[in-house]
């Protein structure tokens, strides 16, 4: 779920508790921009979803969250193009790998 090798060096860069802090802050961030997307999707509202999904894309990205971070860019291209078709299960998916990312995330630094 997470690149290891990504983490590893930015803590070598800045330093574990630097990483943590801005982990901690993150979470609190992603799980607010992960109810925005939730809602811009109920509403249809393409230019909300490509905008938090390219923000979650960006941030999870930094946070060496891969796999979350694959899932947002296919939501902020489709928001793009205005394409819903397939769109649902993606969204439907996101939530669980958001939380299993978190998590493993969580353990890297436990």
């Amino acid at each position: 779920m997470i690149d290891h090798a990504h983490l590893d060096s930015l803590i070598q860069l800045l330093g574990k508790d630097t990483i943590n802090t801005i982990r901690l802050e993150f979470v609190d961030d992603s799980n607010e921009k992960m109810a925005q997307l939730m809602q811009a999707w109920e509403k249809r509202d393409h230019q909300e979803l490509k905008q938090v999904s390219h923000s979650l894309k960006s941030a999870s990205l930094n946070m060496a969250m891969q796999i979350f971070a694959k899932q947002c860019q296919l939501i902020e291209t489709a928001a793009t193009q205005h394409i819903e078709q397939g769109m649902q299960t993606i969204i439907d998916g996101l939530p669980a790998i958001h939380q299993a990312s978190l998590d493993e995330l969580e353990a890297y630094f436990l």
